[in-house]
């Protein structure tokens, strides 16, 4: 098995943190907690599927964990779990080798469907804890589940059924590989949708945000949406993607929103600035400090932002609109089951239905594709964005 996997014991983890600054090449070294390895697999849990991954998007959260952008003092470092990370969960190949009981066979196409850390009661065929009785298997209690060995930046893996979903045969390996962020998405904009008519801001312009936008479009056709662009060359596809306006983040953000919402910006001590008035629902797709401390000034008072971006280490920001404005922030990971419109219904099952239907575009998505052993090429690809241009990066196995 070829494979890119973090190791985060504590000790290698904040050896290599330190010594970052000093020599930012200890990240590419032998030293780093990054290692790309051919190895033999350790034997699976009975009744396992072994899967020949076909290709695996390298995803925010995977980033985050490869440059060291992580606290292991976080509550989801605390939980119990492997000091291995396999790296990718977004991804998409065949079976290999399935139990008579799966309901997999040789040759079936599938993608991972189960939380990165173990997945849930529902993935290793247990009896439901009470989140996933109710459907948020993302919030499964009952930690320290085994994961896959391997993952979506592997060649090959191995995972219980539990945690594959098949493949429609009219949904290409392009969008099957895109199927998870959209249901990210999906999940995000329906933890707090938007209610007719009103003014949405959509905080990022990667994968994430150019579903959201889709998913807003959809949920809500009349409302007015609003894109930040961190670059230039993101604009036009968050206008394709739903945007009725897209502002580039180092635009005077306070201004244009109180032009765009009505709203009055007010100048204190200092020239510090602030707003009265602003957007009704902000969907926070980057999840740093600076974009959620500037959202939740941007909502108006008793306005929602909707944190989907994911910080994994703790952040400094001004909180007082959240008591003082009385602004609810809202927060939303991964995918579960949604109430839609009178159906109670997975996340991914409703981006594939969307997909097929050619309501979620995948076109322009994934800019670039390369093999699993230029992984370092491709990972820098998905971080240097003012240089590649990049939205997703995927690396191709080959469908051997």
């Amino acid at each position: 098995m070829k494979t890119l996997y973090v190791e985060t014991t504590p000790a290698r983890f904040l050896a290599v943190q330190a010594l970052r600054g000093l020599w930012p090449g200890v990240l590419w070294s032998r030293l780093s907690t990054l290692q790309y390895r051919e190895m033999t697999p350790p034997a699976p849990p009975a009744g396992w599927v072994h899967v020949k991954n076909h290709q695996g998007g390298i995803c925010g959260s995977d980033l985050h964990l490869i440059f060291l952008d992580a606290d292991l003092g976080v509550h989801p470092a605390l939980l119990p779990g492997s000091t291995r990370k396999y790296l990718g969960h977004e991804l998409v190949g065949h079976v290999l080798e399935a139990p008579p009981d799966s309901g997999f066979k040789p040759g079936d196409r599938v993608i991972r469907q189960m939380r990165t850390g173990g997945g849930s009661c529902l993935a290793h065929g247990l009896e439901p804890c009470g989140p996933c009785r109710a459907g948020h298997y993302h919030q499964c209690e009952r930690t320290g589940l085994p994961d896959s060995i391997g993952g979506g930046l592997s060649d090959e893996l191995y995972l219980p059924a539990g945690g594959l979903m098949a493949v429609p045969g009219d949904l290409a390996d392009a969008q099957a590989v895109l199927v998870e962020p959209a249901a990210c998405a999906i999940h995000g904009v329906l933890r707090a949708p938007p209610g007719p008519g009103e003014t949405v801001l959509v905080y990022g312009a990667g994968t994430i945000a150019y579903f959201v936008l889709q998913v807003l479009r959809i949920v809500c056709p009349d409302c007015r949406i609003t894109a930040i662009a961190e670059f230039p060359f993101q604009e036009d596809m968050a206008r394709r993607c739903g945007a009725d306006e897209v502002w580039l983040a180092h635009d005077d953000l306070l201004a244009r929103t109180a032009e765009r919402t009505g709203g009055r910006v007010v100048t204190g001590r200092a020239n510090r600035r602030t707003l009265l008035g602003g957007f009704d629902r902000i969907y926070d797709c980057v999840g740093v400090a600076a974009t959620l401390g500037l959202s939740l000034r941007l909502a108006r008072a008793r306005g929602t932002v909707i944190l989907i971006g994911v910080a994994l280490k703790p952040l400094t920001l001004d909180l007082t609109p959240v008591w003082y404005n009385e602004v609810n922030l809202v927060g939303s990971v991964s995918f579960a089951v949604e109430e839609w419109r009178g159906e109670r219904i997975r996340d991914y099952d409703i981006a594939i239905r969307w997909m097929r239907e050619g309501r979620l575009k995948t076109e322009g998505f994934v800019t670039h594709r390369l093999p699993l052993e230029r992984y370092r090429e491709a990972i820098l690809a998905a971080v240097r964005k003012a240089s590649s241009r990049s939205v997703k990066v995927v690396l191709e196995m080959g469908k051997g």
